[in-house]
């Protein structure tokens, strides 16, 4: 179990809907995932439930609408130049910036020549998900990986080239 909010946790999981048993993400059978433990990188009601999940170990989660509920304001229309030359489709992601700067995903609801639908909400908002996990490994973080908020796999770079900082 996971004491520390200086420590790496890996883990594999597969996500479904409660109700449906529709998986909407499965990474058994791919490199797990990796967080630095109290950086709020996944759902913190998922990561509360990990950090008690000794090594080794596989449970199922239950997680109440971890996305919240879902908001029919979260729906705009904009004109269709501000998605610019972008062949579009029914349920496509699209991702835009936010007021802050920060990257938002959207869907695309509907689109003619003039008009484009979008939904804020996220994909799973108002659904009750069932988590699958298999925690594989923990490790204390390094000092660069905490500075950085982000982690250094054994024997290679972040991955990013080196204009993020991290070499």
């Amino acid at each position: 179990m996971i004491t520390e909010e200086t420590q790496v946790l890996a883990f594999k999981y597969l996500v479904k809907d409660a109700e449906t048993g529709l998986v909407y993400e499965n990474t058994y059978g791919q490199k797990p995932l990796e967080i630095i433990v109290g950086r709020q990188q996944i759902l913190p009601a998922l990561e509360q439930a990990l950090v008690r999940i000794p090594v080794g170990s596989e449970q199922k989660i239950y997680l109440e609408k971890p996305y919240g509920s879902y908001d029919a304001s979260a729906i705009v229309h904009i004109p269709r130049h501000q998605v610019g030359d972008i062949p579009l489709e029914r349920g496509m992601t699209l991702y835009a910036k936010g007021s802050k700067g920060e990257t938002l995903e959207v869907s695309v609801l509907s689109f003619d020549d003039q008009t484009v639908s979008i939904d804020h909400n996220h994909p799973m908002a108002a659904k009750n998900l069932i988590f699958k996990v298999k925690v594989v490994h923990q490790r204390m973080a390094t000092p660069e990986e905490l500075s950085q908020d982000h982690l250094h796999s054994e024997g290679d770079s972040c991955g990013c080239g080196s204009s993020c900082g991290c070499h």
